[in-house]
């Protein structure tokens, strides 16, 4: 065709003379031009090891511009003009701009290169290295936030308090945060009330174009220490905790119709707590997968944050100090809000960090304990109290599971103050989140349709339920006291927000909530 067009050209001189005529013929001769020249397609490097479609790493490195070289040895660095990846073959685990990520399939060791696994490729690398690629990428006009836990559910407990509580005023802190930004909020719950997990999933639903942040407390062996961040595992991965694939793993949830959308939150969201811990490494546990109820229920863009371990002696006093609970909520916030600036339609400033600062220990007194999930394990001793401080040299109310009594004091007698051990930066630091061009690359790596989920491992028949939630391990003991369901709200300490409609701190105790028609106009 475009010999004809020359052809045509060449043997009609006179055409040349008039203007507009010259200007209709080279725009139909560069519009043939472009029907003739082949696309220009990336060729990707594929393999298949047992079952599952792997792409080579240096295809990999190559299509999102990362340096490459012949893999030496099991340990893997690379860097592109925005970015820094390492890999371990063998392992899940990689480090991207200094987050911790744990990928659903391990690195590979093919023939003649590395391998990962197409799943990881289309499920995490393209969203996070490509946010502005993704296909249905929309505005966000609010955030439902989901205290975890509540009523007669108290979630871990520490010897200073519930994480019912905790949960909740960080909540609280997260509202007042982002409201005072221009965004919307909408809270599963504003008392101390037990909601289902699934009419938490439901009252998400009834907020489109929001996002969704359930908040949590860790609880695991004394020694777990860290902060971690969760979205739902992509179709055909098993969860991080799962050492196969079940049959369960194979089947689409309501929440994997966002699983870029996910992935993108979680990224950014756990890229701002880790610098809650700055230059240590080891506190950061990783975004992760799972499929707990209020994301794999979620039609919403949903993650969960474990904003730390209130079994480990060092940071459930942390917790339990209202500086931290403050700083955690500030650190949602401004991963939120990347987001929220990513998707379109807003451009809203980020909020100032409230300076870290280590109060000393206060004195002790006692504190008496609601049931958890596991207060009637055997293998817990049951007591009926325990000596221990609490989170502020002037207490704050946060809920009504912890009840106070007189403080124990001793004379001629000082506390001792166990020093804060140091801690060792890492070599790769924490850059900004920063948005890559895609200029001058394919605008989609391999098939982004739904990767074909590989057959169930062995003993995928006899594999244990995944857990709705995240598992609770209590080691203090506990006594029972009866929780509050008033239809007055504990109010959260520390409020920045400006005034809001009389429905913001209402109960949200309800069987059918209905979204408030005062929202669109906070």
């Amino acid at each position: 065709m475009t010999t004809i067009v020359c052809y045509f050209l060449a043997a009609c001189p006179r055409v040349w003379l008039h203007t507009k005529m010259t200007k209709a013929c080279l725009a139909f001769a560069f519009f043939c031009l472009v029907l003739v020249l082949p696309s220009q397609a990336f060729d990707w490097g594929t393999a298949t090891v047992n079952g599952r479609e792997y792409v080579t790493l240096q295809s990999f490195c190559n299509f999102y511009g990362f340096s490459y070289e012949i893999p030496s040895g099991n340990e893997i660095q690379t860097r592109s003009p925005q970015h820094t990846l390492r890999l371990k073959v063998g392992s899940p685990d990689i480090s991207l701009d200094g987050v911790h990520y744990v990928m659903s399939f391990p690195i590979e060791q093919g023939d003649h290169d590395l391998l990962v696994s197409r799943m990881d490729v289309i499920k995490l690398f393209e969203p996070v290295l490509r946010p502005t690629e993704i296909s249905n990428r929309h505005s966000i006009r609010g955030v439902v936030i989901d205290a975890g836990h509540g009523g007669s559910d108290n979630g871990a407990t520490s010897r200073y308090g519930a994480e019912k509580d905790y949960t909740r005023d960080t909540a609280f802190r997260l509202e007042d945060i982002l409201r005072g930004q221009g965004l919307k909020t909408v809270l599963t719950r504003r008392s101390d009330v037990f909601v289902d997990l699934y009419e938490r999933a439901h009252i998400a639903s009834l907020y489109p174009d929001y996002c969704f942040v359930s908040i949590h407390y860790n609880s695991a062996t004394p020694e777990a220490r860290g902060l971690e961040t969760y979205c739902l595992s992509p179709r055909g991965a098993a969860s991080t905790s799962s050492t196969y694939l079940s049959r369960s793993d194979i089947q689409k949830l309501p929440g994997n119709d966002y699983d870029p959308l996910n992935i993108l939150l979680a990224s950014m969201v756990h890229s701002e707590i880790i610098k809650l811990n700055a230059g240590d490494t080891t506190a950061d546990r990783g975004v992760k997968r799972a499929r707990f109820v209020v994301i794999k229920q979620n039609i919403l863009p949903a993650i969960l944050v474990e904003g730390g371990f209130v079994s480990n002696r060092m940071e459930s006093a942390q917790v339990n100090s209202s500086a931290y609970r403050q700083r955690l909520a500030e650190a949602i916030a401004r991963g939120v809000i990347k987001f929220v600036n990513v998707m379109g339609g807003k451009r809203i400033p980020l909020p100032e960090s409230t300076p870290n600062e280590s109060p000393a220990p206060p004195p002790p007194k006692t504190v008496a304990l609601a049931p958890s999930g596991l207060a009637n394990d055997p293998a817990i001793p049951k007591n009926s109290g325990k000596t221990v401080a609490p989170s502020d040299p002037t207490p704050k109310s946060i809920g009504t599971s912890a009840v106070s009594t007189t403080p124990k004091t001793k004379k001629d007698k000082t506390k001792k103050i166990i020093p804060t051990p140091e801690l060792t930066p890492d070599t790769i630091s924490n850059p900004p989140v920063t948005i890559p061009s895609s200029a001058g690359t394919p605008s989609a790596p391999l098939n982004l349709s739904e990767p074909a989920p590989p057959p169930p491992g062995p003993g995928a028949d006899k594999a244990p339920a995944e857990p709705d939630e995240p598992p609770v391990v209590n080691i203090y003991p506990t006594t029972p006291i009866k929780s509050s369901t008033s239809s007055n709200p504990t109010t959260p300490a520390v409020s920045t927000s400006p005034p809001v409609s009389s429905h913001t701190r209402s109960n949200t105790n309800t069987t059918n909530p209905s979204p408030p028609p005062a929202m669109d106009n906070p």
